[in-house]
């Protein structure tokens, strides 16, 4: 294990030379960190996912490329490589079993036999998991802990908490929103594109998908819907077969940007003034989502938790979905 570490050591300089930022993802045995390194990399938990003692990878946020390292608890307290790591890390996810008062106890102290060894410059980020079990510790009562008001009286130190559900996604990437911003130096990925609604169309402009993210503009559905149906239907076999494609149409305080990857077509609902390469780049991202559960699954109409899954994989949208009202029903 040793020459292991001593190899990531060695790669975690070397991704410091080439500026990626790493973040170390820790916790007790079985309180969801693999869980974590899974989500971040598919947008879902394998519940036969294998446990690792130590994993080490690069994964992708957004615009934002990270690495990532998970450390068992062993590791993390014994070996002074990790001991080594740690003074060099960006970030740190410490997960916390909510399941019980005893879990949330042991993992605190966990945290104190490390909090020293953190530099004060690394931002913390405490996931409270396991919030979809019925019996989990109710998150005021964590954060009346003696130990966790002691992390976050210093000062010093950026520190945030959020109750989370690793295994369904509940309010993960809002949390995970919060580390890479402050990791990267980024605008936190909600702050800059702020989609409205989202149209996958098929050849000829008729609709395989649709999800409103603000109910605000529910009222205008049939003649928004209407209206696009109706003009994509007039200029499929022109523009989109033409060197020329219609990409960003606004209407009073709504800009459509629309854009056609193999087949499909994709209108996303922005504010007007929202960044239109930012939108189009988001468009894309989850057309191709799309269309990768359209290959997994070719019949006519996606399952409804399917349809919900491939917005989850897309960090932004994530994010979005978090702070909705449950409508997974609607699906």
């Amino acid at each position: 294990m040793s020459g292991y570490l001593s190899f990531i050591r060695d790669k975690l300089i070397s991704s410091q030379e080439q500026k990626i930022p790493q973040c170390a993802i820790l916790g007790l045995e079985g309180s969801g960190k693999s869980s974590v390194v899974s989500r971040l990399l598919y947008g879902t938990v394998s519940e036969d996912q294998p446990l690792q003692q130590t994993c080490y990878i690069n994964v992708t946020y957004g615009k934002s490329t990270i690495t990532v390292l998970e450390a068992d608890e062993e590791t993390s307290r014994e070996s002074p490589y990790f001991q080594d790591i740690l003074g060099k890390i960006d970030g740190i996810v410490f997960v916390i079993d909510t399941q019980s008062m005893r879990h949330v106890e042991a993992s605190f102290e966990y945290i104190f036999s490390l909090f020293d060894k953190i530099p004060q410059k690394t931002s913390i980020l405490f996931l409270a998991n396991k919030t979809d079990l019925q019996d989990s510790v109710p998150f005021p009562d964590l954060l009346q802990d003696p130990a966790f008001q002691v992390i976050m009286d210093d000062i010093n130190r950026s520190v945030s908490i959020y109750p989370v559900s690793i295994k369904t996604g509940e309010n993960f990437y809002t949390a995970f929103d919060w580390i890479i911003s402050r990791m990267t130096g980024r605008t936190p990925l909600r702050e800059e594109v702020t989609p409205k609604r989202v149209i996958i169309l098929q050849e000829g402009g008729v609709p395989a998908f649709d999800h409103i993210f603000d109910t605000s503009i529910e009222e205008h559905d049939s003649t928004l819907l209407g209206g696009l149906i109706s003009a994509l239907n007039i200029m499929a076999s022109t523009i989109f077969e033409s060197e020329s494609v219609m990409d960003v149409v606004k209407l009073g305080g709504v800009k459509m940007v629309i854009r056609k990857m193999g087949g499909w077509s994709i209108v996303l609902f922005v504010d007007r003034d929202d960044s239109e390469s930012k939108a189009q780049s988001l468009a894309e991202e989850i057309l191709n989502a799309f269309q990768e559960e359209k290959e997994r699954d070719p019949s006519k109409d996606l399952p409804k938790q399917i349809k919900y899954e491939f917005l989850t994989k897309i960090p932004e949208i994530a994010i979005l979905l978090d702070q909705q009202p449950d409508r997974k029903d609607e699906y």
